[in-house]
């Protein structure tokens, strides 16, 4: 297994190019699936960290009751408002529209905000077993596996998973403390296990690749980033950048934990970190990327 520290040089070469004849197509289409009559923010610091990684069409796809409360915050995505139940959940009635986006999609974030239920653990499990693009699982999707982790092994697709530690321990069985003691161990023996990429939140976030081999220690980001909404805007990150790295999702990952980190020192650096909130960093994503971009010429 190779450690690496996870630094602005390392960074600055993930970076993908952005030509200047490129267009909309030439950044790919993002799907994310995300929100819940009681989890309508964390759609759109999804959807704002997709687009200010440089996505070039974002679908947002909710629940069809937020539609009044998403259509006055989000102005750049397409909005694709899918059949809720009665308690303002996406109905398993869903299924038949997630799949048609997500096959028109290069990549698809699910589980910010969606709440755990059958319809919930009926198009996560769906998505892994019937499509091949790259797939970043979060939040309550993860909630959704955690008792049958054995679908990932069946999966055709590129599978990124981003626990925190207690979303880890319902994957794995093991108690919070013993992963936070062993964390490295922890996540490779994971990806090993199930041939996934996994990116385990915390201080010093690690993303750890398929093969268990390789796994990335981020030095940024501060106390801050232990707010709700600080996990949507990164699985929007990741998402965002997934397409015009041609797919990967651990170079997605490793890219996107270091510039999520880093859109919150620079929020800090002028604000208290008890009062950043996870919008504060959305709005810095812009002076994270210059700064790595201009990282050669410092």
């Amino acid at each position: 297994m190779i450690k690496k520290e996870l630094d602005i040089i390392s960074a600055k070469q993930l970076l993908p190019n952005r030509p200047q004849d490129s267009n909309k197509g030439t950044f790919g289409k993002v799907l994310l699936i995300c929100g819940s009559k009681n989890m309508i923010g964390c759609c759109a610091l999804a959807v704002e960290g997709a687009l200010r990684s440089g996505a070039g069409l974002v679908t947002v796809a909710f629940p069809d009751v937020l539609y009044q409360s998403l259509i006055a915050r989000l102005t750049e995505c397409i909005f694709l408002p899918l059949p809720s139940d009665n308690n303002g959940f996406i109905s398993h009635s869903a299924l038949p529209l997630v799949l048609d986006a997500a096959e028109s999609s290069d990549v698809i974030v699910i589980g910010c905000g969606i709440g755990v239920g059958y319809a919930q653990s009926l198009i996560t499990t769906t998505l892994l077993d019937m499509q091949s693009k790259p797939l970043v699982i979060d939040a309550d999707s993860l909630n959704c596996i955690s008792g049958t982790t054995s679908v990932l092994k069946e999966a055709k697709a590129n599978i990124l998973l981003t626990p925190h530690p207690g979303e880890m321990s319902r994957l794995t069985g093991l108690k919070v403390e013993e992963i936070q003691g062993n964390r490295i161990k922890v996540i490779t023996d994971f990806c090993r296990t199930y041939n996934v990429n996994v990116l385990l939140k915390g201080h010093k976030t690690l993303i750890c690749n398929s093969s268990g081999e390789e796994v990335y220690v981020n030095n940024t980001g501060n106390s801050s980033l232990a707010k709700g909404g600080s996990g949507d805007l990164l699985s929007g990150i990741i998402g965002g950048l997934t397409p015009a790295l041609g797919g990967d999702i651990f170079k997605s990952a490793v890219l996107g934990a270091y510039v999520h980190g880093l859109s919150a020192d620079i929020a800090a650096s002028n604000d208290s970190e008890f009062s950043v909130l996870p919008s504060d960093c959305a709005a810095k994503l812009g002076k994270a990327y210059l700064k790595i971009e201009m990282s050669d010429k410092l």
